[in-house]
This record gives structure tokens, sequence and C-alpha cells, in this order.
């Protein structure tokens, strides 16, 4: 069971912010909605200053807490992660600090075999993570379409705040991220199973090099994947399912004969 890891701290960090994301994003839905509510209502007050300034405030530090998180801080722990990996797969020392139980492969000879196993690993954790969460991620879609249903059947013109929320679940946070996350589940699987494939042949183990090539297919296809879509696991969710997965990795070693 991992225990310590260079890229955790960092991570810890990224989760924060997209939750500081999530909280910046509906503000600047709410803050978008309330100027329907008032006229809807017919309140008489002037806060449509206010209202314009919040909502510069709002997206402002959306999109630069974006920006810090895609190009600065994941790039940084992806590099550490990377590294991590290459000292434990291959005996290196590019990192500072090594990885505690974050491999649990310490049985396995140092080369292209615990590389591979390695690998093997890291597929089937993040990809258990993934189906994990889908549910959560499908619920808020869900939910807002709904909503656009129920405005649609009463008319857009008669609910002008129908628009906001259409915006919504068409932007990149709510069915733009649903999608990117199918998407990252359909590759992790397609992967997992090369690797199934692979640990299955006979000759993999005492004959790894005649299949380097199949390694490092999988493993650019993984990092690449990676790259482009991230998995967004929530921290506790990570910390809750690490045991199950760490016994359940064990029980896929026995059953591959993987040492």
């Amino acid at each position: 069971m991992a225990q310590f890891a260079p890229h955790y701290n960092l991570f810890k960090i990224i989760n924060a912010l997209r939750s500081f994301l999530t909280v910046a994003f509906w503000g600047i839905l709410i803050v978008s909605i309330i100027p329907f509510i008032v006229k809807y209502f017919g309140i008489d007050c002037h806060i449509d200053d206010i209202l314009n300034i919040a909502n510069i405030i709002f997206l402002f530090f959306y999109f630069f807490i974006d920006i810090i998180i895609e190009f600065i801080l994941i790039p940084q722990a992806d590099g550490k992660r990377r590294d991590d990996f290459l000292d434990n797969s291959f005996g290196s020392n590019f990192a500072l600090q090594s990885s505690v139980g974050y491999f649990d492969n310490d049985e396995v000879a140092q080369g292209i075999y615990k590389a591979a196993v390695n690998l093997f690993e890291n597929c089937f954790f993040t990809h258990s993570l993934i189906k994990y969460i889908t549910i959560r991620k499908i619920v808020l879609p869900l939910c807002v379409l709904l909503i656009v249903a129920v405005f649609a059947y009463i008319g857009f013109k008669d609910a002008p705040i129908a628009l906001s929320v259409l915006q919504a679940l068409f932007s990149a946070t709510i069915l733009g991220g649903l999608i990117k996350h199918l998407i990252l589940m359909a590759r992790l699987n397609t992967i997992e199973k090369d690797w199934v494939f692979l640990f299955q042949e006979p000759a993999f183990k005492t004959r790894t090099v005649d299949y380097a090539h199949h390694v490092y297919r999988n493993w650019l296809s993984y990092e690449s994947l990676h790259s482009k879509l991230p998995a967004e696991i929530p921290g506790s969710i990570y910390n809750k399912l690490n045991p199950k997965l760490t016994a359940d990795w064990q029980l896929l070693k026995s059953r591959f004969n993987i040492s």
C-alpha cells in the first residue's frame, strides 16, 4: 500500500485547486442567473455593476488557476511520477526521494520486465479508480439535462434563465468533463486488455526482450493518454480504495505468475 510518492503533495495541491475551480464555475453561473431572477420577480434594484464585477473576478480566477494547473503543476507532478517510475523499474536515481510502497512489486527484479509489471499496476489502479467515480461524473450532467428538459417543456422564451443553464451544460466543465472521462475509461480499458494479453504469454517472463516492442507501445499509449486526459481522482477516493485495489493487485500477480 502506498505510503509516500514524490508527486503526492503536488497532486494534493492540484485537487484542492480543482475544487476551487468548481466553486468558481458555479459562482459564474449563479452570477449569470441572478439578473434573470431579479427581472422575473420584478425586484427593483441596481446590482448590474456589482454582478459584472463579480463575474469578471470569478472568470479571472477560474482561467488563472486553470492555467497554473494545466501548464505548471500537472507537468511538474507528472515529471516526478515518471522519474520515480524509472528509478523503481530500472534502479536509476532521477528522483530526489524515492516512493515508499507506491509500487507493490519489490520481489520483481529491476529491468524491462519490472517496468512492464509497474505499468500494468498503474493501468489497473487508474482504470479501477476511474470506473468507481463514473456514476458521480454522470449525475451532475444528468441533473442539468433534466432541468434543461423542464425549461424546454415550459418554453425557453418564458424562461430566459434556461439559456444560462444550457450554456453550463455544454461547457467543458460539465458535459466536456464527462466526455473526457468516458474516453479515458475506454482507452484505459483497451490498454489494460493489452497488458492482460501480454502477461498471458508464457514466454514473456523469460524472454521479455522479445516482447519489448509491446511493452514500449503500451507504455507510450498510457503516458500519452495520461498527458492529454489526466485522471482527476479525488484524494479521498484514492485513500478509500487503495487497500482493496492493493489486495486485488496481489491476486492478479498470483493469477499471472508475476514475481
